[in-house]
Order: C-alpha cells, then sequence, then structure tokens
C-alpha cells in the first residue's frame, strides 16, 4: 500500500493513491483502480470469443483443409497421370513386340506353305522332307502358344517415404503459458506422422512440404536438390531420381559412364530426345553445359556417394 502522501498516476485526479497497480506499475487511488480492474476484464469476453471461434474451426474440420492438402492431392493427381502414362507406354512397347513376333511367324509359315505345295505338285516328297516340315509345323505351334503366355518382369515399385515430409509442429513458437492459479485446461499440439508409402512428391510449396528456399529444407535421404528448371515437374522428377537410384543399384558405384548412359537412354525414350547427363565428384565437379537458361534442367546431389548429377535438355531458342 502506498502512503498517504502519494497522489494517484491519474492526471488530474487530486485523490490520494491507495495501491500499486502490478499491470502498470503505476499508484493509483480507489475509483481509478477500479476502472482499470475493469478495463482488463472486459478484455476477457472477446478473448473467450476468439477461442469459441477456434473451436468451431476444429469441430468443422476447416483447419485439416489447408493448402498443404491441396498440395498433396494435387500431387497424387500428378502421381497417377505419370503412372498411367508409364503403363499406356509399356503397352504400346508389349503391342509393338507381338506384331514383330506375328510377322516373323507369318513368314514361317508362308515359307512353310510354299514348300508343302511344291511337294505337292512334284509328288517326289521324301521322309525326311515330311519330318522336316513336320518337325517345323511342331516349332511354330509351341512359338505360336507361347506367345499368349507372356510373362513380364515386374518390378514392384518402391516409394522413398522422405518423397514428402509432414511436419511436426504447425506453428514456430509454443503457445504462451497461463499461470497456474487461473489454468483450467491443458492443450497438447497434434502431430500428424505416417507410414504408409504413397507415389511420387511435391517438394517445394507451403508448410507440408521443404521450402525450396531454405536448402536445408531439401534435403532428403539420397538426394539434395540444387536445381529444377521449370520445365522439370515435380512428378518428373521423383521418377528420374527412381531411375537413377535403380541404375546405381544395379550397375554399382564403379560404373559412373554406363549408369549416366542407361539414364540418358531412358530420358530420350520417356522424355524426347536431346538429353544430357553429366555424374561427377561434388567436392570438384564443374559442369560442362553453358546453356544455363534451360527450361529443362535438374542438378541433384546423391548424399550417400558424393556425387553431383546434372541432367539437361538442350532445346532449340
Amino acid at each position: 500500500m502506498a502512503s498517504s502522501s502519494q497522489p494517484c498516476a491519474i492526471s488530474g485526479c487530486k485523490r490520494p493513491s491507495r495501491a500499486l497497480c502490478n499491470c502498470c506499475q503505476q499508484y493509483l487511488c480507489r475509483d481509478h483502480l477500479k476502472q482499470h480492474d475493469d478495463l482488463i476484464d472486459a478484455q476477457l469476453p472477446l478473448l473467450a470469443d476468439q477461442i469459441n471461434a477456434l473451436s468451431d474451426q476444429f469441430n468443422n474440420s476447416t483447419l485439416l483443409e489447408s493448402s498443404g492438402l491441396t498440395e498433396l492431392k494435387r500431387w497424387r493427381d500428378d502421381a497417377h497421370k505419370t503412372v498411367d502414362q508409364f503403363y499406356e507406354r509399356k503397352c504400346g512397347q508389349f503391342g509393338q513386340f507381338v506384331q514383330e513376333k506375328q510377322d516373323k511367324q507369318r513368314k514361317e509359315l508362308d515359307r512353310m506353305r510354299s514348300n508343302l505345295n511344291e511337294l505337292i505338285r512334284e509328288q517326289e516328297a521324301t521322309q525326311i522332307q515330311i519330318d522336316s516340315i513336320t518337325e517345323s509345323i511342331r516349332s511354330l505351334e509351341k512359338d505360336v502358344n507361347n506367345l499368349q503366355h507372356v510373362h513380364f518382369n515386374i518390378n514392384p515399385l518402391v516409394i522413398d517415404d522422405n518423397l514428402i515430409s509432414i511436419p511436426q509442429e504447425t506453428t514456430a513458437r509454443d503457445l504462451l503459458p497461463v499461470s497456474s492459479s487461473h489454468q483450467t485446461m491443458q492443450s497438447t499440439s497434434d502431430k500428424v506422422a505416417s507410414n504408409d508409402k504413397h507415389l511420387l512428391a511435391h517438394q517445394k510449396r507451403s508448410t507440408c512440404f521443404p521450402d525450396k528456399s531454405n536448402p536445408k529444407s531439401m534435403k532428403l535421404t539420397r538426394w539434395e536438390i540444387e536445381e529444377q528448371a521449370t520445365g522439370i515437374t515435380d512428378a518428373m522428377r521423383v521418377n528420374i531420381l527412381n531411375i537413377i537410384s535403380t541404375s546405381i543399384d544395379s550397375h554399382g558405384t564403379s560404373e559412373i559412364q554406363q549408369i549416366a548412359k542407361d539414364i540418358q537412354n531412358w530420358l530420350n525414350e520417356t522424355y524426347g530426345k536431346s538429353w544430357t547427363v553429366e555424374i561427377g565428384d561434388a567436392r570438384n565437379y564443374q559442369p560442362s553445359y553453358t546453356r544455363l537458361g534451360s527450361r529443362y534442367l535438374l542438378k541433384v546431389q546423391e548424399t550417400r556417394l558424393g556425387w553431383t548429377i546434372l541432367i539437361f535438355k538442350e532445346t532449340t531458342s
């Protein structure tokens, strides 16, 4: 309590102060102390309204309809399109294989028919010729039947769970603590995590995905994206990284040139001609390309091996 000689801190008030306000650290008279207390209490209903509004958002699940979820759905649609395109391409390749095989079988059938007609016309067939034609018919029949039971060598699609990163916190700082004397409820942040493995990723935009402006956030388990031009879509990047991983695992780390050739051939077949692939030691790698403005450019680091892999496509200006 203040002494009776301490005046009220409010300008124009002649009354003596009665107490020191802990909020503003001013000596106030009884009336102004009550007014100050009423002003503070008047803020509580507004805070209650804000909390209720947040509660309504939780109840209506509006928080889940975030831009991150929209990006995730778009990523899924792009992934499905990529799989469909891959399927259609393989169907086309198989159709071409069947067509070529059947063309050869027709030629062989025409040859046997011609030989048989010749023997029928001359009526001078030998048993050796009969046996030869019989064996040719059996062989062709077996070949035709085998074509109806072709088995594909299909490997399962392996997806790195780190293609998509879900943040563990939604804010950069913790909630402000409530003093223990007024605390009536406890809240813990919900943390979302998934062990499911899904196809293909969007790794740039929104809070649910790594931000390209932050190099650390682009670092994955195996890959660090250093540069990605606008012509390289996220689904396309995922396909390329999967092919690189498969080629490295197949050839081993000593066959760098063969790995680069395999990747280049796949790119030319899948996304058109004129692709270049360079692989070098990340510590001293110097790119040989000069077209820095290419729309189709991807530069990544393989963090386990310390490789820099540069992929770009020459396009006409």
